[in-house]
C-alpha cells in the first residue's frame, strides 16, 4: 500500500518537476498567481495521465506520454504564457534531461538497497531538492540563453534533443537498452560526438562573426574620433590661417622694412619663420589610403606627447583588397603594442619604425620598435607580464590567419619585431 503511494507520489512529483523547470527556464516569474496556474495546468495533466493509466497500462501510458504531458505542456506556454515555439521546446527537453539527476541517484540506492521504498523515497527527495537549487542557481542563465536568436539556441539544444530521442527510443518503445547490445548502448556516446563536433563547428562559426562584428564596430569607433580630431585640427588650422591672413599686412610691412634697411639675413630668417607658422597649420598626409592615413593620425598626438621617434616607409596603393576592419585590427593592435612597449625607455631610446609596401600583390607589413626588457616568445605569441595586456597580439594573429597570411614576432638586440603578410 505504501509503495503504492510512494509511486503515484513520485511520478505526480517528476510531472511537476518539468513543468515548473521549464517555466522557469523560460523565464515565466514563479510568483504565488504563477505557482497556483501552473499547479492547476500540473492537475489537469495528472488526471489525464491517470485516465490512461487506468484505461490501458503502464506501457501503454508511458509510450503516449510526449503526447498527453510533453507536447500539451509545449502548447500551454506558447499560448498562455506567449512563449516562442523554439525555446519552449528546449526548455522541455532541457528539463526532461534534469530529470535524469533524481533517475540515477534512485538506480543507485536501489542497487544498493534493493528496495524499492527506498527508490521511491530517494527520488522524490532528490527532485525537490534539484527543482529548487536548479530554479535558484540555473534558471536564470538558461533564460537567458533562449532568449538568443533561433540559429544560436539550437545548437545548445542538440544534446537534451539527442538524449530525449534516444531514451525514449532504447527504453519506452523498446527494450534495446537493457538487451546489453554494445551497439545500443555505446550509441549514445556516438551521436554525443557528433554533434559536440557540429557544435564546435557552428559555434565557431558564430564566434568568428562576432570578432568581426567586434573589429567592425572598433573601426567605425575608431573612424568616428578621428573625425571629431579632424575636425578639430580642422578648426584649429583655420582659426590659425585667419590668423596669418589678419596679419599677412604686417608680416610683408616688417619684411619690407628690413628690406629697405638692407637687413637681408632678417628678412630671409623672418620668411622661414612665417613658414614654419604655416606648415604647422598643414593636416599631416602619410599615405593615399584613406583607413591607413586615419589610423597613423590618430597616434600622431600620443607619438608627439611621448617624444618617439617615429620613422616610416609606406608605399601602397590608395585601395586594398582587405577590408577596412582588418587591416584596422592588425595596424592599431600592432602600433599600440609599440608605442606601449618604448614607454618604459627613456626619450632618447624610444623608436619605432613602420614599413607598408606591396610585393606580389601581397602586403607586407613591418613594425620595429626597441624595448626596455626584451620579450619572451612562447609558442609564436610574445608573453605579456601585465594583466590586461596580449591580446592585441592574439587579435593580430587572429586576424592574420582569417586572412590566410602569415605573422612573426620576432626580438633582435635592439628591436622587437613584427612582421606580417597578406
Amino acid at each position: 500500500m505504501l509503495e503504492g503511494i510512494l509511486e503515484i507520489l513520485h511520478y505526480g512529483i517528476i510531472m511537476i518537476f518539468g513543468i515548473y523547470l521549464s517555466a522557469a527556464f523560460l523565464g515565466i516569474r514563479l510568483n504565488r498567481k504563477n505557482v497556483w496556474i501552473l499547479l492547476g495546468f500540473s492537475a489537469v495533466l495528472g488526471a489525464v495521465n491517470a485516465f490512461f493509466y487506468i484505461q490501458f497500462d503502464v506501457v501503454f501510458t508511458e509510450q503516449i506520454y510526449p503526447l498527453i504531458i510533453h507536447l500539451p505542456l509545449c502548447v500551454f506556454l506558447i499560448i498562455f504564457y506567449k512563449q516562442k515555439i523554439v525555446p519552449t521546446i528546449l526548455a522541455v527537453f532541457i528539463a526532461y534531461l534534469c530529470c535524469q539527476l533524481s533517475n540515477w541517484v534512485g538506480i543507485l540506492f536501489l542497487y544498493i538497497t534493493h528496495l524499492d521504498l527506498v527508490y521511491y523515497y530517494v527520488r522524490i527527495i532528490t527532485n525537490v531538492t534539484a527543482l529548487i537549487l536548479l530554479i535558484y542557481f540555473v534558471a536564470a542563465a538558461i533564460t537567458q540563453l533562449l532568449q538568443k536568436p533561433t540559429k544560436d539556441i539550437v545548437i545548445f539544444g542538440l544534446i537534451p534533443f539527442v538524449y530525449y530521442v534516444y531514451d525514449y527510443a532504447v527504453t519506452v518503445y523498446s527494450n534495446l537498452f537493457y538487451s546489453g547490445g554494445e551497439v545500443v548502448t555505446e550509441f549514445l556516446g556516438f551521436m554525443l560526438c557528433i554533434f559536440y563536433v557540429l557544435f564546435l563547428c557552428i559555434y565557431f562559426k558564430q564566434y568568428e562573426e562576432k570578432k568581426e562584428i567586434e573589429q567592425r564596430n572598433k573601426t567605425m569607433e575608431l573612424q568616428r574620433i578621428q573625425s571629431e580630431k579632424e575636425v578639430e585640427m580642422m578648426k584649429r588650422s583655420e582659426y590659425a590661417v585667419a590668423i596669418l591672413r589678419h596679419d599677412m599686412r604686417h608680416f610683408l610691412t616688417d619684411i619690407a622694412g628690413f628690406i629697405e634697411n638692407d637687413e637681408k639675413d632678417r628678412a630671409l630668417s623672418y620668411i622661414h619663420e612665417i613658414v614654419n607658422t604655416v606648415d604647422k597649420t598643414a593636416t599631416k598626409k602619410y599615405c593615399s589610403n584613406r583607413i591607413i592615413n586615419m589610423i597613423l593620425a590618430s597616434y600622431e598626438n600620443t607619438i608627439k606627447e611621448n617624444g618617439i621617434d617615429f620613422l616610416y616607409t609606406i608605399q601602397i596603393p590608395e585601395k586594398l583588397a582587405i577590408s577596412d576592419s582588418d587591416i584596422s585590427s592588425i595596424l592599431s593592435n600592432g602600433i599600440e603594442n609599440a608605442v606601449h612597449a618604448v614607454s618604459f625607455l627613456d626619450e632618447k631610446s624610444r623608436k619605432i619604425k613602420l614599413d607598408l609596401h606591396m610585393n606580389n600583390d601581397k602586403l607586407l607589413i613591418s613594425v620595429k620598435n626597441t624595448y626596455a626588457k626584451e620579450p619572451k616568445i612562447v609558442d609564436g605569441l610574445p608573453q605579456a607580464e601585465e594583466n590586461g595586456h596580449g591580446f592585441g597580439t592574439q587579435s593580430i594573429r587572429y586576424v592574420t590567419e582569417k586572412l590566410q597570411g602569415n605573422c612573426q614576432f620576432m626580438v633582435d638586440k635592439e628591436y622587437f619585431i613584427l612582421r606580417i603578410v597578406l
